[in-house]
């Protein structure tokens, strides 16, 4: 197990390598990358859960949107990362090859809502894999805003997906993005892998709780009846109905019970609990709080007892002035009441919530239904009983308020009355072209007439003609029953049709189809729909040439005609010219439903085109003209640029003689051209191509700088001249500083990162393949299930370092070795600079860094003269997984020196340019040096395949920083 551990260290070794080449003197520490380098990566709370598809339908919990922890990462992905902006992803650096076969294809998503959740299915449409292909890993991405996305969660490859933690009644917005590597092949080339990236088409997904989700008679008619047409024509209905009337109590307004200072009228009955307040003003004064007591009286001070218990709030007011009147004469009476009386009432059968409810006294059958939650949807809105005593006092039918806010039979509860729901009665659901598409409850007989009635009627787009109605026949079968008028009218068919439980009745709209329309279309300014007339002619919808736009084809119009009895389409072509200039026979007569087009010149022949090449501000074909010249269409081109030459530009133009064409070209001074010189400035011919020239190294002359950063005692930008060299710049800077470091110089040049760039991507291409080739032979070599795992890991590690590898750029480095400017000047290294060359000189350093297998990775401060020896003991030294016939180091130079160049204990030293005797471990070190001990790797068939593929990348990273030993 040992082996297996250190085999997963060597996947790593590619990242290290990439670690190496940081600024002098701040090398990295070995080991795995920095997690805030991979790019557009959420980290933070693992994601737990299992794509479907990959373990029998198990569900994926997402995390609240609060929840998830984004990177600190600086780069630019993350930037965007952070404003939400999911959607930008980084470009591969390889322009995509992609079959035409495939560019249709698409991702088809589908969601559905659920309470907290959606689930989600997708599938990849108008695309055919390859043998041998991978199959496709999908992402999904999901935010609540259109078009930018807070969350990314890898699914695999499973087709279907539970997104769970979402916030009821919050739009989510949901895409699918799906990648694989596919097989493209390209003419004289090999066939080559390529990324194909997929992405579905947004959805807009709205979580509801349980409870808003339809009930089950509601889910019940959204069920669409099979039939064989289904397949060739799409229900026009939309059969999601609710059902009517509840919506009501979901009401918060709905739910609220009356308050204590609503005005009570004057046949409100007086009980006890009730509170009256007299007042009294004039000959006598006084104010008096009065409760009803439970027998029913009141007590009013110097007055007596007084029995108000049953009486009428207006009959209260009446018995006390009585009762005052006997012992006070000249005074004022006012009776108000105070706080009012609570009741006990019992709201049970189908409402949401049944029980026991405490009331105030002036609380109505709908208050109490309110304060329980309403009735259920399984309860009826239609047959509410009100009992008092066991007896039935009022049935409320709560359509009469809903329909015609008729209020009368909602009364007022006394205390310990039921209200009483019962079950939902029949039902029937009106869908369509109708004010309310609803289910509606019945009571008794109902016709259809009074069904439409409850729905609104029948809007102005419903065809009263055509109602249908589904029902079920004999609780054996579903049938249709439709509505056609025949000598009748629409009134008295639906008053006499008998609507059942159950029903489904449908208005079907009007046709869409214009009647009484004649249709202009193409090159014409008004194009549309004109009323048809009987008798009219074309002459009568384009009434004059005006009627046509620049460019129209007179020679030929046509119109499309729908012929009877079977409705084809037919054509008929006419003289557009003729019949404008009144020859009635091309003047056609036209019928109902005809659709003239008239064609555009361009639509019929092939239109002349002229081409400007070269140093022009806006390149290109443009249309010709009759008695076009070379003036306008370097006009038409933007005019030439400024390093445009006006000397000499070249016309070549197509001259056909005797069948065949052959090719002329022209000289023409193009300044001259400019200026209106006739002879110069010639007429056009059409496929004319006028070739505008630059003049010659104006890039080279205006791309001349360099820059010098660091210990020089000038730095900056420097203008150069031709033939300049890195030594004259250096001096005009006024030479390094006493704190320059000369050895850790980088110097760098837009060339020479160009070339590398692209070998890096060749390698990373091939080697892309060839991990993908031996993933399939390594399994098979692996004689365990420990190898197979380790070998698994291994793979892996070594793709995700790939696809690091494609994150770096080259510097464009290459190394040369400074000294004085006197020794300097006219060397090896002196080069002749070019545009955009930089060098940076660093300070000189005093570490050394120690990395890989040794006991303790670390950066030491240097000491002269000290050797390797020296710093690996200083380390530790190697462990025991160390390869220590593989250690090399990083000079500060950018150079690499390894155990392999030092045999027989003789080694070469490039600072002196002399043999030296000791092995590699009596090398010395200089300031900002970097020494590495990499992982051993078991020497089995399938690890050493291993080996080869990372030391291939691992020097693919390490030609990122030098590549050119030498240039002169």
């Amino acid at each position: 197990m040992m082996n297996v551990r250190r085999l997963v260290f060597a996947a790593l070794l590619l990242v290290c390598a990439l670690s190496l080449f940081s600024p002098v003197g701040a090398a990295e520490p070995f080991g795995p990358p920095d997690n805030n380098e991979e790019q557009g990566v959420y980290v933070g709370k693992e994601l737990k859960g299992t794509p479907l598809g990959e373990r029998n339908n198990t569900e994926f919990t997402s995390p609240e949107l609060s929840s998830l922890d984004r990177r600190d990462g600086k780069d630019k992905e993350n930037r965007e990362l952070e404003s939400g902006l999911l959607g930008k992803f980084k470009k591969s650096k390889e322009k995509l090859v992609v079959d035409p076969g495939r560019k249709k294809a698409r991702i088809v998503l589908k969601a559905e809502a659920g309470d907290g959740l959606a689930q989600l299915s997708w599938r990849i449409a108008d695309h055919r894999s390859k043998q041998g292909e991978p199959p496709f890993k999908f992402t999904l991405f999901y935010g609540i805003e259109a078009g930018r996305y807070d969350k990314k969660l890898e699914v695999g490859d499973g087709l279907e997906f539970i997104l769970r933690g979402l916030k009821n009644n919050q739009v989510y917005f949901v895409k699918v993005q799906a990648t694989a590597k596919v097989q493209e092949e390209a003419e004289d080339e090999e066939a080559k892998w390529v990324d194909l990236t997929i992405f579905s088409n947004e959805l807009k997904v709205i979580p509801l709780a349980a409870e808003e989700q339809g009930s089950s008679l509601e889910k019940s008619f959204a069920k669409k009846t099979v039939t064989l047409q289904d397949k060739l024509e799409s229900d026009p209905f939309r059969r999601e109905l609710k059902q009517f009337g509840y919506d009501f109590f979901s009401n918060s307004l709905a739910n609220s019970s009356p308050v204590d200072n609503v005005p009570v009228g004057s046949d409100y009955i007086i009980a006890p609990g009730d509170s009256l307040r007299i007042d009294l003003w004039g000959g006598v004064q006084g104010r008096f709080e009065l409760t009803v007591d439970r027998n029913g009286e009141i007590s009013i001070p110097r007055i007596g007892t007084i029995k108000v218990w049953g009486m009428t709030y207006g009959q209260v007011k009446e018995v006390i002035n009585k009762a005052i009147s006997r012992i006070y004469r000249g005074y004022e009476l006012n009776v108000t009441l105070g706080r009012l009386r609570s009741i006990q009432v019992f709201v049970v059968g189908e409402v949401e919530s049944p029980g026991t409810y405490t009331v105030n006294s002036l609380a109505t059958v709908i208050n109490a239904l309110s304060t329980a939650g309403g009735p259920s949807k399984n309860g009826s809105l239609r047959t509410i009983r009100l009992l008092r005593s066991g007896k039935l006092v009022q049935e409320i039918d709560l359509y009469d308020m809903f329909l015609t806010g008729d209020r009368s039979k909602d009364v007022r509860l006394d205390n310990g009355d039921t209200v009483f729901v019962p079950v939902i009665g029949p039902v029937a659901a009106v869908a369509g072209e109708v004010k309310r598409p609803a289910i509606y409850e019945l009571k008794s007989d109902t016709t259809l007439s009074q069904l439409l009635h409850m729905a609104g009627g029948i809007t102005a787009a419903g065809n009263d003609a055509r109602v249908q109605v589904e029902r079920f026949e004999g609780n054996r079968s579903r049938v249709v029953q439709d509505f056609v008028p025949k000598d009748s009218t629409p009134d008295t068919r639906f008053e006499a049709a008998k609507i059942r439980d159950r029903d489904m009745v449908k208005v079907f709209p009007i046709s869409k189809a214009l009647r009484q329309v004649v249709t202009l279309g193409g090159n014409v300014a008004n194009p549309g729909e004109y009323q048809y007339r009987q008798g009219m002619r074309v002459r009568d919808v384009i009434t004059s040439f005006d009627a046509l736009l620049p460019g129209s084809y007179l020679e030929s119009a046509e119109i499309i005609r729908i012929a009877k009895p079977d409705f084809h389409k037919e054509t008929v072509s006419f003289n557009l010219q003729k019949a404008m200039s009144g020859d009635e026979r091309e003047n056609v007569a036209l019928q109902e439903q005809d659709a003239i087009k008239v064609f555009s010149r361009w639509d019929m022949e092939e239109k002349p085109i002229v081409s400007i090449n070269g140093f022009v501000v806006n390149p290109g074909s443009y249309d010709y003209f009759p008695h076009m010249t070379i003036r306008d269409l370097v006009t038409a081109a933007g005019s030439p640029k400024r390093n445009a030459f006006l000397d000499n530009a070249e016309m070549t133009r197509i001259v056909v003689a005797n069948g065949k064409a052959k090719a002329t070209r022209l000289d023409i001074d193009l300044r001259k051209a400019l200026s209106g010189d006739p002879k110069q400035n010639m007429e056009l011919q059409p496929d004319d191509v006028l070739i505008v020239r630059g003049i010659v190294e104006w890039l080279e002359s205006t791309d001349r700088f360099v820059t010098l950063k660091g210990e020089v005692r000038f730095p900056g930008t420097y203008s150069i001249t031709k033939g300049e060299r890195l030594s004259s710049v250096i001096r005009r800077a006024g030479g390094f500083t006493e704190r320059a470091y000369l050895n850790g110089s980088k110097f760098t040049r837009k060339s020479v990162q160009k070339d590398q760039q692209k070998r890096m991507d060749e390698i990373v291409q091939r080697e892309e393949q060839e991990i993908l080739k031996r993933q399939g032979e390594l399994a098979a070599i692996a004689t365990s299930r420990e190898e197979l795992e380790a070998t698994k890991s291994a793979l892996e590690g070594l793709q995700k370092g790939l696809e690091k590898l494609k994150t770096v750029k080259a510097e464009g480095r290459v190394v040369i070795r400074l000294a004085k400017l006197e020794e300097f000047e006219r060397g090896p290294f002196d080069m002749e600079l070019q545009g955009g060359d930089a060098l940076e000189i660093p300070q000189t350093p005093n570490v050394v860094n120690v990395l890989g297998q040794v006991y303790n990775q670390t950066t030491l401060i240097h000491q002269p003269g000290e050797n390797v020896g020296y710093y690996l003991k200083r380390s530790g030294g190697p462990t025991r997984s160390a390869e220590v016939d593989e250690m090399y180091l990083v000079r500060a130079d950018g150079t690499v020196f390894s155990r392999q160049q030092s045999s027989f204990g003789i080694r070469w030293d490039e600072s002196s340019r002399s043999w030296n005797f000791g092995g590699f471990t009596a090398t010395p070190l200089q300031p900002g040096d970097t020494l590495v001990v990499p992982q051993k790797l078991e020497r089995i068939a399938w690890l050493r395949e291993i080996k080869d593929i990372t030391q291939i990348l691992a020097n693919v990273a390490l030609s990122a920083g030098t590549m050119i030993l030498g240039f002169k």
